[in-house]
């Protein structure tokens, strides 16, 4: 069979111009570069054995047994560190640092494995042998050996897909590009065109592709930029989050503060018509008692501990879907917007009971007064006065059981 190779001629020279040219004019030093000048040498050597081998087979009165074994093997073992060079190149840019090392590990160990095989088949011909009369044969196992050359490939794609949502759209453009530029032509020439050799010249429009998108000085300073951009973009995300954390978070109790309560009852004011509509609003206020008394008589530092227990008793009563507050010194509100009243309730019940429990493993008086209600037709102002009275009605039955405190 004659092979057709001016597609892998053409290519091989365009290679060779974009490899002169990008070091001479572009001396860049950094480790993705120098992958690139490694790649675009391996693929030399890849179109080389390629040729070579075509010219090889095509002409079996002229070149001996052994050179058709060796040169066709020489293509393979180039072509399979070429597929994994692309598939590294790929990744420099995909996979994040903290799963790259594992995965190139991976990767590395398939190759050697697979170049392994590649020089065995010289001796046992499981993937291609020649014939006493100088023909290439495939062997049994030929097409596993072009499915290892493009899982190299295929790997780095799934990298991409799972890292898709911190990847920016021009990476994922030029993945799927690599990737279709390099697997169509192996598919297509093993299946439909064995006596066009279109792999390789496939692997140079990747060259071409990489070198004018991603190794031009112009690019890679942009690329700079925008890593930098984007460093500062999250460092700035961080403050935001870190300052909010501050301004609407009370750090002794660990809810939110005065602050975002405000907030909430302002954005209430502003939406209640339509939130009262199409949810309930239940609105719960909670005291703790005698916090002057355990200032006074038994130091601040059992009156800061009993608020950090009503605050955690709190947490621990009301699900993450309600608001929480610590809204003063011994305040605390509780939010819930669209839950089902008979869930609050239960809440409400889970929250009275474990005040009760942690009032007998405290060696100090420890009870909370406490209300909700559930808002009805009138104004957030006006259901928070009917709440906080009933709150103090609660406050005043709780501490006739506690007369020595009662003022306290």
């Amino acid at each position: 069979m004659l092979y057709d190779v001016k597609y892998e001629i053409a290519a091989q020279i365009f290679v060779l111009f974009i490899f002169v040219y990008s070091c001479i004019e572009y001396p860049m030093r950094s480790r993705k570069n120098i992958l690139f000048r490694i790649m675009s040498i391996i693929l030399i050597l890849t179109q080389s054995f390629d040729i070579l081998s075509a010219y090889v087979i095509s002409y079996t009165d002229i070149f001996p047994r052994i050179i058709n074994l060796l040169v066709n093997t020489a293509y393979f073992f180039f072509g399979t560190i070429l597929c994994y060079l692309l598939g590294a190149y790929i990744d420099h840019y995909i996979i994040p640092e903290n799963g790259k090392k594992l995965l190139l590990k991976t990767k590395l160990i398939l190759l050697i494995i697979e170049e392994i095989a590649i020089v065995l088949n010289v001796f046992f011909g499981f993937f291609f042998y020649i014939t006493e009369d100088n023909i290439y044969t495939h062997g049994a196992l030929f097409y596993v050996m072009h499915l290892v050359s493009i899982l190299f490939i295929v790997m780095a794609g799934i990298s991409m897909i799972i890292n898709k949502k911190i990847l920016g759209k021009e990476r994922i453009i030029y993945g799927t590009i690599i990737i279709s530029l390099y697997v169509l032509p192996i598919i297509l020439q093993v299946l439909f065109f064995q006596s066009t050799l279109i792999i390789m010249f496939g692997a140079s429009l990747i060259m071409l592709v990489t070198f004018f998108s991603l190794e031009t000085p112009d690019y890679v300073k942009l690329q700079t930029t925008l890593e930098e951009l984007e460093s500062t973009r999250s460092e700035l995300e961080k403050l935001n989050k870190k300052y909010y954390m501050l301004a609407h978070y009370d750090q002794m109790s660990e809810l939110s503060n005065r602050t975002a309560y405000e907030e909430m009852i302002l954005d209430l004011k502003s939406n209640m018509k339509k939130i009262r509509e199409e949810k309930t609003i239940i609105i719960l206020m909670a005291d703790l008692n005698f916090l002057k008394y355990l200032n006074d008589t038994l130091g601040h530092n059992i009156g800061d501990e009993a608020i950090k227990n009503v605050a955690s008793i709190i947490k621990e009563s009301f699900s993450d879907k309600e608001n929480c507050y610590r809204i003063g010194g011994d305040e605390f509100c509780v939010i819930s917007i669209g839950n089902d009243k008979n869930e609050f309730e239960s809440m409400y019940q889970k929250f009275i009971d474990k005040v009760a429990e942690k009032n007998k493993e405290v060696d100090y008086p420890f009870s909370v007064g406490s209300a909700y209600y559930i808002v009805q037709d009138e104004s957030i102002d006006d259901a928070i006065q009917v709440v906080d009275n009933m709150m103090y009605e609660n406050k005043n039955e709780i501490k006739k059981n506690y007369p020595n405190f009662a003022r306290a």
